[in-house]
């Protein structure tokens, strides 16, 4: 989503005559055998940014451990810019347990 009317039914959110505006996220659960052919195509995207733990912990990313990542943000009169979805490397951690 682009710039998006903080006020549209679907994906607004915040204060009135702001606008919103959200990067393509997704997570999902994926085969071990596959892990390397994914990784391998995304590593043909420069902008593209991935993490990928399983159950025994052995990750998979091309993210720096503190990097932040802001997936949500809005912008509105007479404010800063508003984050509220960020994702980070220690939170996908913390994820992982709750997912497994």
């Amino acid at each position: 989503m682009n710039g998006a009317p903080s006020a549209d039914p679907k994906f607004g959110w915040g204060p009135k005559n702001g606008y919103v505006y959200q990067k393509a996220y997704i997570e999902f659960f994926i085969p071990a055998e596959l892990i390397g052919l994914l990784i391998e195509h995304l590593n043909k995207y420069e902008m593209i940014t991935y993490q990928a733990i399983n159950n025994k912990g052995e990750e998979y990313k091309n993210v720096c451990a503190d990097d932040v990542n802001a997936v949500t943000w809005g912008v509105f009169k007479a404010k800063e810019i508003i984050q509220p979805t960020v994702v980070d490397h220690k939170a996908f951690i913390i994820w992982k347990k709750e997912a497994f």
